[in-house]
């Protein structure tokens, strides 16, 4: 086991452009499982390969255990990677797959099938072990790719995107299998992926990267409830956190939208001296209320929305709305779209229905209009 440290490490491709990642300053703690995520292009994968060697370092520095292994050989880290392409060779059986890196090293044929079998019936291989990969689904090849990593015993595991090539319901149950590994071996793990749901559910902290440069790094939980910028709140969630934009404070320390049309919206006193005279409001999809149906049904401290889908879950709904044609307050939200999260009132609903809504009472995050940085941060 060990500890990683990124020292405002960067990836230069093109010194013309802006770095792949730029400056990263981050400490995975020993056993901890992290997770990278951001959108395509974000840096992500980059700067796991620069921790894993298959990347260089162009400025700044990368630490295992405080060992600085900014120029160290990838096979001298001891960091075992998991790739999304599963990367087996074709032509052995999976104990030979898992076994191949310890004949490498050498290591006595015993103990090697000793690693192995272990390795095997952890990830539940013992059947599959004298098959080659062409014979196997795509789950069970990962699980190889797995194993051939975890016979190793290395201080790190680095994956990345490892799950991306399964279908929904077997990524749901490997996403399961990874974490009670994990969890059992305590190996140090950096896992990268683009799913914010695996993020969620895996990571014992998650990282956000965009454009190369992190952008926040906490628990999950903590990290939807309070997250330190819009892109960040608009990121990590689905459906997205809705925006706001435009809200003045009123006398009484209220987010107002449109001029004062809307619902007025209490700040908390802690938040109302960083605010200035306007606020970023932003509002999860399952802290909206309906307080209205109709055309005229609704009220001044509401937002008439018109519905466009109903996406019916089963116990629950997604319903996807535009503001009105003509309504100022339309004019606030970012995107000119709300998605609300119903578990309840949305089985009359329909698409064209007129609806009139507004943020449960203490549920909104508030962000700076020009830094668009949450204000319980600043």
């Amino acid at each position: 086991m060990a500890t990683v440290e990124y020292q405002q490490a960067s990836r230069i491709y093109d010194p013309s452009r802006p770095p792949a990642v730029n400056r990263i300053s981050l400490t995975v703690a020993d056993g901890e499982f992290l997770v990278l995520v951001g959108p395509s292009g974000s840096g992500k994968s980059t700067a796991m390969r620069m921790l894993a060697g298959l990347e260089p370092i162009d400025e700044g520095s990368v630490h295992i255990d405080d060992v600085d292994v900014s120029e160290m050989r990838a096979r001298d880290r001891d960091v075992a990677m998991v790739f999304q392409s599963y990367a087996l060779y074709p032509n052995m059986t999976a104990r030979q797959n898992m076994a191949f890196a310890l004949q490498n090293l050498k290591l006595p044929s015993a103990e090697i099938d000793a690693q192995v079998k272990r390795a095997a019936a952890m990830l539940e291989l013992e059947p599959l072990l004298d098959k080659k990969p062409s014979q196997m689904s795509g789950g069970q090849r990962q699980r190889v790719a797995m194993g051939r990593s975890i016979v190793r015993n290395p201080k790190v595991f680095c994956m990345d995107e490892p799950l991306s090539n399964l279908d929904a319901k077997l990524r749901v149950s490997t996403r399961a299998q990874i974490g009670e590994l994990q969890r059992e071996l305590g190996v140090t793990t950096v896992y990268v992926t683009h799913d914010q749901t695996e993020a969620m559910t895996m990571g014992d902290r998650v990282a956000v990267l965009r454009d190369g440069v992190l952008q926040q790094v906490d628990e999950p939980t903590h990290l939807y409830d309070h997250p330190g910028n819009t892109f960040v709140a608009t990121f990590i969630g689905s459906p997205a956190m809705t925006l706001l934009d435009g809200a003045r404070i009123d006398a009484e320390g209220r987010a107002r939208l449109a001029d004062g049309h809307g619902p007025a919206l209490p700040l908390p006193r802690e938040l109302r001296a960083r605010a200035d005279d306007e606020v970023i409001v932003g509002v999860r999809p399952e802290n909206w209320e309906i307080a209205a149906v109709g055309e005229n049904a609704g009220s001044a401290d509401t937002i008439p929305l018109r519905v466009r889908l109903v996406e019916r879950l089963g116990g629950e709904a997604h319903v996807h709305c535009r503001p009105l044609e003509g309504e100022t307050v339309g004019a606030s939200v970012r995107g000119g779209q709300v998605v609300m999260r119903l578990v309840t009132g949305f089985r009359e609903l329909e698409a064209e229905m007129v609806v009139h809504v507004r943020p449960t009472p203490g549920s909104c995050t508030f962000f700076h209009p020009e830094s668009e940085i949450n204000l319980e941060y600043l």
